[in-house]
C-alpha cells in the first residue's frame, strides 16, 4: 500500500490552524458584535474601531510574519501565532473598557495574521506548481470550518447562557485554538526530508508550461491593486452582514446564525474549487469569474431581504472570496523568488489596509445614514471594480 504524502498531513494540520486562527480569531467577531455592543454600550464606530483593531494587528503582523517565517521557519511562527491568538481570545472574554479591548483586539488580529501567512506559505515547498493551488484551497477551507463552528454554535450559546455569555464564547474560542496549538506543535514540518521523498516538490520548470505560458497570471502590480480593493470590499461584508440581518432586517439571531453557517459551509469547499479552476484556465481568468459571481452575491443583499434570498448571497459569497485569497496565494507562489513568505506578507499587508479602510468606513457610512444600504452598495462598488481590472490585467 502505497503510503501517504506527508504533504497531506501538512493541508490537513493546515486546515485546523486557518479554523483557529481566521475562522475563530477574525470572523467569531461579527457574530459576537451585536452581543458585545449591547452588553458593553458601544456605538456601531465604536464597534467597527475593535474589528479595525483586529484588522490593524492582521496587517502588520501579516508583513512582519512574512519576514519572520522566512527568518526562523513558519512552524514556529504557527505555534507563535496560535498561542497569542489563545491568550488574546481569553482576555477579551474577561475585559469591558474599550482600550484594553482594542488593545487585545489587536494582539488577536496579529496573530491571525502571522498565523494565516506562515501557514499559506508552509505547503509551498510540499507541492508542485500545478497542484498547488487545490492544495491551498484546502488549507482555505479551514476557516469556513471555523465559520461553520461559530454560525451554529455561538448562536446556541448566546440564546441559552444569558446576555454575557459572548464572554464564555471568548473563552472557548480560546481553548480551541490552544489545543490546535498543541496539534501543530506535534505534526508540522518545515519541508520534506530526505526519507520522505519530495515527489509533489516545487517544479518550476515542467509545470510552467501548464499555466505561465497562456498569459492568464496577473502583473505583480496588479496582484497589490486588486487585492487591496478586494479586502476593503469584502471586509464591509463580512463584518457587517450579520449585524444588517439583525438590526436591520429584524431576523431572530438564530436565522442569522444560520445564513452565516450556510457562508462557512461554502468557505470550506470555495478554496479548494478556484484553486483547482486556476490550476487548469488560470489564474487571471478564475479571478474574473470569481470576482463577478461575488458581485451578484452583494447584490442580491441589496435588492432581497427574504431570508431565502439572504441565504442565496451568503451562499454565492462563502462560494467566492476563500477562491480569491487562494488564486492570489497562488499567483505569488508562481513568481520565481526564495522569498515568498516575505512577499505574500507585503501583498497581505496591502490587502490589510483595504481591509482597515473597509471596516471604518462601512461602520462610518451606517452611523451616518443609519442604514447599511449606502454601506454594501460601496462593497458592491469595490468588487465590480476588482472584475474590470483583472479583466485588462494581463502577465507577459
Amino acid at each position: 500500500m502505497k503510503p501517504i504524502h506527508y504533504g497531506w498531513v501538512i493541508v490537513g494540520v493546515g486546515v485546523l490552524v486557518k479554523m483557529a486562527g481566521l475562522g475563530f480569531g477574525r470572523f467569531a467577531y461579527p457574530m459576537l458584535l451585536p452581543s458585545m455592543r449591547e452588553s458593553l454600550r458601544f456605538n456601531y464606530f465604536e464597534m467597527g474601531l475593535l474589528s479595525g483593531g483586529i484588522l490593524m494587528g492582521y496587517l502588520l503582523f501579516s508583513l512582519i510574519g512574512g519576514i519572520l517565517a522566512t527568518r526562523f521557519g513558519s512552524k514556529r511562527i504557527v505555534i507563535a501565532s496560535l498561542l497569542c491568538g489563545t491568550i488574546s481570545m481569553f482576555f477579551i472574554g474577561r475585559l469591558s473598557e474599550f482600550i484594553p479591548l482594542l488593545f487585545f483586539t489587536f494582539a488577536m488580529g496579529g496573530a491571525a495574521g502571522g498565523a494565516h501567512i506562515s501557514m499559506t506559505t508552509l505547503p509551498m515547498t510540499w507541492f508542485e506548481r500545478k497542484r498547488l493551488g487545490g492544495a491551498l484551497g484546502i488549507v482555505t477551507g479551514g476557516t469556513g470550518v471555523g465559520i461553520i463552528i461559530t454560525g451554529l454554535l455561538l448562536p446556541y450559546l448566546l440564546s441559552t447562557l444569558g446576555g454575557e455569555a459572548w464572554r464564555e464564547c471568548w473563552s472557548l474560542l480560546a481553548l480551541l485554538t490552544f489545543l490546535v496549538g498543541i496539534i501543530s506543535f506535534i505534526f508540522l514540518q518545515e519541508k520534506p526530508s530526505r526519507t520522505d521523498p519530495p515527489l509533489l516538490k516545487v517544479d518550476q520548470g515542467s509545470s510552467s508550461g501548464s499555466i505561465g505560458t497562456r498569459g492568464s497570471g496577473l502583473t505583480l502590480p496588479a496582484i497589490f491593486l486588486v487585492y487591496f480593493i478586494f479586502g476593503l470590499a469584502y471586509n464591509i461584508y463580512v463584518t457587517y452582514f450579520v449585524a444588517f440581518l439583525v438590526g436591520e432586517v429584524r431576523l431572530a439571531e438564530g436565522t442569522a446564525g444560520f445564513i452565516w453557517s450556510i457562508f462557512g459551509w461554502m468557505c470550506v469547499v470555495s478554496g479548494w474549487m478556484w484553486g483547482f479552476v486556476s490550476d487548469r484556465i488560470g489564474r487571471r481568468e478564475a479571478l474574473v469569474w470569481n470576482h463577478g459571481v461575488i458581485s451578484l452575491s452583494v447584490l442580491i443583499s441589496l435588492l432581497f431581504h427574504q431570508p431565502f434570498l439572504l441565504g442565496l448571497s451568503a451562499f454565492l459569497f462563502g462560494a467566492t472570496f476563500p477562491g480569491t485569497v487562494t488564486v492570489i496565494a497562488v499567483c505569488v507562489s508562481d513568481e520565481e523568488t526564495e522569498k515568498r513568505a516575505t512577499l505574500y506578507g507585503w501583498v497581505t499587508l496591502i490587502h490589510g489596509i483595504g481591509q482597515f479602510l473597509g471596516t471604518i468606513l462601512g461602520g462610518y457610512l451606517r452611523d451616518l445614514t443609519g442604514s447599511f444600504q449606502l454601506t454594501l452598495f460601496v462593497s458592491l462598488i469595490g468588487f465590480v471594480t476588482c472584475v474590470i481590472l483583472t479583466a485588462l490585467n494581463r502577465k507577459g
